[in-house]
């Protein structure tokens, strides 16, 4: 079932890497022709030139205060044959900076973080490199990369059900950065006239080994993929696929349009095909399960006249577990043993996945600087578990009054019965203090 995939993938990325060689100009030609007609200059142009180095990022301290849930099942699946305290104070400092060198067509860039942290018990020290990477633009409308690269495939803002080749979001804080994979990747892109603008394609070869992408999945496999880009009749359209390897073959579409200036429309919808789960009965027994796993998410984006923005989306999480099989987890665990549960621990890691259920609704309204409070941002979300009533609530201020200083405080709390979802998460709420000073 998964060779003929796996075939149309291989195709459509050597379709691709033709179209990069059929329709790039060597740069170094432009660069001698455009040098054969450059005037002589009266002034030093080095004045003029920008610097090819650039530095951004930022210094965050945070502190986060957690009353912990110690009757939850997700609870004791976190915390097996331990004791924590009825409260949990965390925080920490982080540095986050990404470096750019820029000459000519070549682009080398690198994104890290460096962090201590404090877990509530003991300190921690952490480096990670999120993004490093060169690129050569190979001409005005072809790129080739290759180092460990973030894409972010799909439009949905919590969830991104068609990012096969990314890593997930958290939907309680999206923005928070990701770390990329080590991939070799090209996009080409062409514009025209008429009703369709714009074509672009996007092949990804993605490496997996014992010390490469291992997280990815299946070890000792060459993933390839593929994105077509297509803007028409203002419509923006994604195809992506990804090959049988790591994981079974995944096939992705993604639409989004503008339907006024204030409001926009977004979908996804993803193939999973040969889908693998692990089904844990109450009884502890595990249950393989396979399938071709659908999963969609729609949503919209609207700017109010009084500059508040609403956030919609409803997600179909095919990959997911019914309300009846969670309701099964939760018995489970809260019958077993340490023993059992150390056990059982391999066949749960997919339950402690956020939002591991079917079917969710993400709601956001955000305030820009009401009754005439300057600098400052109200916002209030939550995810909804439409399978068993549970929820988050998590409002949030933001104050950007100081240059390059931000300011955030938020509460979450969370909302549900036993054997729920998040009436069954490890914290039952959590106050977050954030500062973040940009360079």
């Amino acid at each position: 079932m998964t060779l003929i995939p796996q075939r149309l993938v291989v195709a459509t990325v050597a379709v691709g890497l033709s179209l990069l060689l059929a329709i790039c100009r060597p740069v170094f030609a432009q660069e001698a022709s455009r040098s054969a007609g450059v005037d002589d200059f009266s002034f030093d142009i080095r004045e003029f030139t920008k610097s090819p180095w650039s530095l951004d990022g930022y210094l965050q301290g945070n502190v986060d205060y957690a009353g912990l849930d110690r009757d939850a099942a997700l609870y004791r699946l976190g915390f097996i044959g331990q004791e924590e305290d009825a409260y949990r104070l965390q925080g920490g400092v982080e540095l986050q900076a990404g470096l750019t060198f820029q000459q000519g067509p070549f682009k080398a860039y690198a994104l890290g973080m460096l962090q201590q942290s404090h877990d509530g018990k003991e300190w921690h020290d952490d480096a990670l490199l999120y993004e490093g990477n060169l690129s050569w633009q190979v001409s005005s409308n072809a790129y080739v990369t290759v180092g460990k690269t973030l894409l972010r495939w799909g439009k949905g803002y919590a969830w991104n059900p068609t990012n096969f080749v990314g890593r997930s979001k958290n939907p309680s804080d999206p923005d928070l950065s990701l770390a990329g994979y080590w991939v070799a990747l090209a996009d080409i892109v062409k514009s025209f006239s008429g009703p369709l603008k714009t074509v672009a394609f996007t092949g990804v070869l993605l490496p997996v080994s014992d010390d490469i992408n291992s997280a990815f999945g299946k070890e000792h496999r060459i993933n390839v993929a593929g994105k077509l880009y297509l803007l028409l009749h203002d419509t923006d359209i994604d195809l992506m696929a990804l090959s049988s390897g790591s994981r079974t073959p995944q096939y992705g579409l993604t639409v989004s349009r503008n339907i006024t200036a204030n409001f926009e429309v977004h979908g996804e919808a993803a193939l999973t095909t040969d889908f693998q789960k692990r089904v844990v009965g109450a009884d502890g027994i595990v249950t393989p399960e396979k399938y071709d796993a659908l999963s969609f998410l729609a949503g919209v984006r609207y700017l109010a006249p009084t500059n508040t923005t609403l956030i919609f989306e409803y997600y179909d999480n095919g990959k997911g577990y019914s309300e009846k099989e969670a309701e099964d987890l939760f018995r489970f665990v809260g019958d077993a043993d340490d023993s059992q549960l150390i056990i059982a621990r391999p066949d749960l890691s997919s339950y402690q996945l956020p939002n591991f259920m079917r079917n969710y609704l993400y709601l956001k309204a955000s305030q820009k600087e009401p009754f005439g409070w300057l600098y400052v941002t109200p916002a209030l979300f939550s995810i909804l578990n439409l399978d068993d009533g549970s929820f988050n609530l998590i409002p949030e201020v933001s104050y950007t009054g100081v240059e390059n200083l931000e300011l955030r405080s938020r509460l979450g709390v969370l909302f549900g019965g036993d054997d729920t979802e998040y009436g069954d998460k490890v914290n039952d709420w959590k106050i977050e203090f954030r500062a973040r000073y940009f360079f």
